[in-house]
């Protein structure tokens, strides 16, 4: 528990000081956004197939700190770097500097209790390393996607 909620106060703090371009709405949209993902994948990946779990390989209130607290912070400080203006593969490049980050980040969740939260069941760092670049594609599929909306309903007023 220790390391989970050194890992919020951190990246809640991380990401107030350093998340400045997104818009509120952007940024409430990507909350709930990475919230709602998480929790679908997790409801698959955890619950039903037993792959990972956090603390105990069970559904516990705990659980609720590492979706709500951890996740959409750290999306928010993604999207707010995020070269959208470079070529392709320099934001891959960013994409896979960031997954490898989580990759590394969640193998020092794997520690024991008090500094470890998460436990793998048949889940490994490789489908990890290979899911995290996905999954931030996706996001930014969605950011743009939300971005275009918005443009479009300020063209139409």
């Amino acid at each position: 528990m220790l390391g989970l909620l050194i890992s919020i106060f951190l990246i809640n703090s991380i990401a107030l000081m350093t998340v400045k371009r997104l818009k509120k709405s952007h940024a409430v949209h990507m909350c709930l956004f990475t919230v709602y993902f998480h929790l679908i994948v997790d409801l698959f990946l955890s619950y039903k197939y037993g792959g990972y779990w956090y603390f105990h390989h069970a559904i516990e209130w705990t659980d609720l700190l590492a979706l709500t607290l951890l996740s959409p912070p750290a999306m928010l400080i993604f999207l707010d770097r995020f070269p959208f203006h470079v070529s392709f593969l320099k934001r891959l490049f960013y994409i896979l500097i960031w997954s490898l980050i989580l990759v590394v980040y969640e193998a020092l969740t794997l520690l024991p209790e008090p500094w470890g939260f998460f436990r793998h069941g048949w889940w490994r760092l490789g489908y990890s390393a290979v899911l995290y670049p996905l999954l931030f594609a996706f996001a930014l599929f969605y950011y743009r996607w939300i971005c275009r909306i918005e443009k479009n309903e300020y063209r139409q007023k």
